[in-house]
């Protein structure tokens, strides 16, 4: 029988610490990209969601803002070449 192991529980309260670190992660709005967002801002940084859309990011920074992380929502569009 094996058990489900959570992340945090392996890696303990210390291995992943971002205090006075600047986090900028594209693709924020959703999936994996969003994931990692939470993960960098629960770590202690500020934390910098990018990707294309506005509305989505302003309310994921802000609910990480509620939650009492330094959190921002910057529009980003990687296919853009210019």
């Amino acid at each position: 029988m094996s058990e489900q192991i959570e992340v945090a529980e392996l890696l303990g309260p210390t291995a992943f610490q971002l205090t006075g670190k600047r986090a900028l992660i594209a693709g924020a709005s959703r999936g994996i990209g969003l994931a990692i967002a939470r993960a960098c801002a629960a770590a202690g940084a500020d934390t910098v969601l990018a990707a294309r859309s506005e509305a989505v990011l302003e309310k994921e920074a802000a609910a990480l803002r509620e939650a009492g992380y330094q959190a921002e929502a910057m529009v980003l569009d990687m296919t853009d070449v210019a």
